[in-house]
């Protein structure tokens, strides 16, 4: 049986308006599933863990919503599956109802709701296993942001204008908006990396992105050659450019022709230490997570995906 966990918050209301057209698919069809409607904050995490339990009669988790819904789905059944590592994980799907949809850009799965939907339908059902990456006792699936993009995403959660972006279904021009707002006054610092026990100096960095996957931000391609089954986790470092020149370069990142440019330096590690010399923001899938400093650790092969 499938269990769907539903924001229906989720890009300004859209996930109520998708739930109603899955819903009626499901019906339709006389396929059986449970559904929970999230009302806040870390519902989607616990129903998660609920359904996890061996003795649920859900043999398959879908969420409905933005990243932030995948992302405490996902967190859910991570915490399960460490409480009791000897049960067979349930596979985790996704139908994108949110603004930004990354997770799906990253994973191939289509921004469509009911099309999203036949993937967790179909009878030849597809099973990936991928990487998580994983700050203390929580995991991100998409991306973990130090830096100006943490700035960002804080600035962007608080933005009355996110709302009405999401009204228009632009939803990824907050994070474009909040950019600018944002790199008016940022001030760079130095920071220090440890990757895989090599240590990395870098002054006047703006932002250390650290991905799953090539997108955020709403289809920016950050990191182009994530990839989330690889066991590696994919950095990009950009550093050592005036505030002109980044708005400059910045449109490039949608292409992922910015990884040419001399100030952006790219890495890969297994687990990373980032330290600099005042606290910076940091976020875990669009979600804040406190400031540097902070160590992230790939999860290799951790979460059965559908795709």
């Amino acid at each position: 049986m499938i269990g769907f966990i539903v924001n229906p918050a989720s890009g300004n209301g859209r996930g109520s308006k998708v739930w109603k057209q899955l819903e009626e698919v499901l019906r339709n069809r006389k396929i059986s599933y449970r559904v929970q409607l999230t009302t806040g904050k870390h519902d989607a995490e616990q129903f998660a863990m609920d359904w996890s339990n061996e003795t649920s009669e859900v043999t398959t988790i879908v969420a409905v919503g933005g990243d932030g819904t995948i992302h405490e789905a996902a967190n859910g059944i991570y915490k399960a599956n460490t409480v009791n590592p000897a049960h067979h994980p349930k596979p985790l799907g996704y139908i994108p109802a949110g603004s930004g949809n990354d997770y799906a850009r990253g994973h191939g799965i289509p921004l469509e709701p009911l099309l999203a939907l036949e993937v967790v339908l179909s009878p030849s059902l597809s099973i990936r296993q991928i990487d998580l990456i994983k700050i203390n006792h929580r995991i991100a699936v998409s991306s973990i942001g130090v830096g100006l993009d943490g700035r960002i995403a804080r600035v962007t959660n608080q933005a009355s204008y996110k709302k009405l972006f999401n009204q228009l279904g632009l939803g990824g021009l907050s994070y474009v908006l909040s950019l600018v707002r944002v790199l008016l006054s940022y001030r760079t610092c130095s920071a220090t990396l440890s990757i895989d026990n090599k240590r990395i100096k870098a002054t006047k960095v703006w932002l250390i992105a650290t991905a799953n996957i090539p997108f955020y931000g709403g289809g920016m391609r950050i990191c182009p050659q994530a990839d989330p089954a690889d066991g590696l986790a994919e950095l990009c470092v950009v550093s050592a450019i005036h505030r002109a020149e980044l708005l400059r370069v910045f449109p490039q990142v949608y292409k992922g022709t910015h990884i040419h440019h001399k100030g952006i330096t790219f890495y890969q590690g297994r687990t990373i230490q980032i330290d600099a010399e005042r606290p910076l923001d940091i976020h875990m899938d669009g979600e804040m997570a406190g400031t540097t400093p902070v160590t992230l650790e790939i999860l290799p092969a951790i979460l059965s995906i559908i795709v």
